[in-house]
């Protein structure tokens, strides 16, 4: 029997085990969605290394027979940034935690619903139904439906028409279970006509020392969409223990005059896979994804983009930029699509990372597929060490090797880092990174 199989078999019983718990949801809407989601997911193949999206992540580390559902409540969560007030959303092993929901998020006019009330709800139908019904199974879904199958409790969250939230959303994140577990965050967020809202996903640990939780994945998902002139800021930061795996994925869908702006910063974790999917749907939207990694050791972090430029007149913007040492590796695989009929696409795309060490290893490929002819669009790579002449400079003014080595790291960081407006998760992250003053 291949590994495949005894994965597939081993998820099985899992799904069965979690089907006899359902109690009253047994037969409800959300039920048969997780029924038909398992059903495709044992007709395709997880991906391995001769699919071309996954040549550098190691499926065979995130996907294990050992694997059970996370279960086990801990007693504490993920601590507070200093100095960032924010409305409070935790997510402990998978689950959302409604009763500790911040009270001032209901004063804002807002709603979260447990995602089994979603499926009876008309305004989640009405965008987010239709297109979960129409994606095709291939391996390239195979995370996503693993989600879909064994999400216990997401949620779904409507901001209403020209709502501008005064304080950032905050989500965070936490997988805690003594034994080897896989935990499915899950969320979908409707922004309504002229909404605006800063959103914050924070994936660490608990208050317990780092190293000492057992071998997880959290298998992540999000939904994003933005209606008309909707503006959506969104932070994403990740310092995992370095006993557990992310495959993290974002789908945003953007309609006219909407404007979506990212920062992701990855700093844990032993394989990280982050996925970012943008469908420009209308025209005049702008998009822009900005990232900053550090990876050391025996880490290894993937970053795959996907914008679909479908509508003239949209702009996008790429720039990740990461740091690897000792025996780390990274990948970066950008894509920018451009339709026939997206006349006018301005598209900028950009990859730089330092390699630090003779055994750390960098795969980038950012790639534009244009089939509209009055365009701009570009792209770049670049793959270097420390520059020579600026560190001998920075060494002739006295500074010692390892502060000028610390210094311009944190300057090829800091390119990113102090593009976001928020200044408590800016001095947070960096302070975590290591880039800190």
């Amino acid at each position: 029997m291949s590994e495949q199989e005894n994965i597939v078999d081993h998820l099985s019983i899992l799904f069965r085990n979690a089907e006899a718990g359902l109690n009253g949801m047994s037969g409800s809407a959300m039920h048969q969605f997780q029924r038909k989601s398992f059903e495709a997911l044992k007709s395709v193949q997880f991906p391995d290394k001769k699919h071309e999206d996954w040549r550098y992540t190691s499926v065979q580390k995130l996907i294990s027979p050992k694997f059970k559902l996370a279960e086990y409540q801990p007693t504490s969560t993920v601590p507070s940034v200093p100095g960032l007030d924010s409305y409070v959303i935790h997510v402990i092993n998978g689950k959302v935690m409604l009763a500790s929901i911040d009270p001032r998020l209901a004063e804002q006019g807002l709603r979260i619903i447990p995602l089994y009330e979603a499926f009876e709800n008309s305004s989640w139908k009405e965008v987010f139904g239709e297109f979960l019904s129409s994606s095709a199974p291939s391996a390239n879904r195979a995370f996503e439906l693993l989600n879909f199958s064994f999400n216990s409790n997401g949620f779904f969250l409507s901001i209403p028409k020209n709502t501008k939230i005064d304080l950032p959303i905050e989500i965070r994140i936490v997988h805690d279970d003594p034994e080897i577990s896989f935990s499915h965050p899950l969320f979908f967020i409707r922004c309504g006509i002229g909404s605006q809202v800063e959103l914050i996903e924070r994936f660490e640990n608990n208050s317990q020392p780092k190293n000492h939780t057992s071998e997880a994945l959290i298998n992540s998902l999000g939904y994003l969409y933005l209606e008309n002139n909707a503006v959506v800021r969104h932070i994403k930061w990740q310092e995992l223990p370095s006993t557990q795996n992310l495959v993290y994925k974002l789908f945003v869908t953007q309609q006219r005059d909407s404007r979506f702006e990212t920062f992701a910063f990855d700093n844990g974790g032993l394989l990280t896979r982050n996925n970012v999917e943008i469908e420009l749907e209308a025209q005049h939207t702008y998009t822009s994804l900005q990232g900053g990694f550090i990876a050391t050791g025996q880490q290894s972090m993937d970053h795959q983009t996907r914008i679909n430029h479908k509508a003239p007149h949209c702009e996008s913007h790429e720039l990740y930029k990461g740091i690897i040492d000792d025996q780390a590796s990274a990948a970066f695989n950008g894509k920018v699509l451009v339709h026939k009929d997206a006349q006018k696409t301005n598209a900028f795309q950009q990859n730089d990372t330092l390699v630090l060490s003779k055994f750390a290893l960098m795969n980038s490929k950012p790639q534009l597929e244009i089939f509209a002819d009055d365009v701009k669009c570009s792209h770049g790579a670049t793959i270097g060490q420390l520059d020579e002449k600026a560190l001998f400079y920075l060494m002739s003014r006295g500074l010692p090797a390892g502060k000028a080595k610390h210094m311009l790291k944190k300057a090829f960081i800091a390119e990113v880092l102090d593009r976001m407006p928020n200044e408590s998760m800016r001095n947070y992250i960096s302070s975590q990174m290591g880039i800190g003053e």
